[in-house]
C-alpha cells in the first residue's frame, strides 16, 4: 500500500512537470515581455491642479499656447483657467 502511495505521488509530480513544460514551451520569457508591453493602450498624464494621474485618452484636455494639457475633471480645468488667465 505504501509503495502505491509513493508511486502515485511521483506520477502526479511527473505529470505536473510535463504539463508545465508543454504550456511554457511555446512562450519564451522575451515573448512574454513583448506581449505585456504591447498591451499598453494608453498613457497616464498628471493633472497640473490636483496632481492625480489620469489616462490621456479619458482626461479632459485643453490646448494652451500650442501645448495640450490634461485634467482629471472639468472642475480642475476650470480652476486652472482661473489661476492661469491668458
Amino acid at each position: 500500500m505504501f509503495k502505491f502511495l509513493i508511486l502515485a505521488v511521483v506520477g502526479y509530480v511527473f505529470y505536473r512537470a510535463i504539463k508545465s513544460m508543454i504550456i511554457n514551451s511555446g512562450v519564451s520569457p522575451s515573448n512574454r515581455e513583448e506581449r505585456n508591453s504591447s498591451e499598453v493602450d494608453d498613457v497616464l498624464v498628471q493633472d497640473p491642479v490636483c496632481k492625480t494621474y489620469v489616462p490621456q485618452r479619458g482626461g479632459i484636455h485643453l490646448r494652451r499656447h500650442g501645448q495640450m494639457i490634461y485634467f482629471c475633471s472639468e472642475e480642475c480645468r476650470d480652476r486652472y483657467l482661473q489661476d492661469h488667465p491668458e
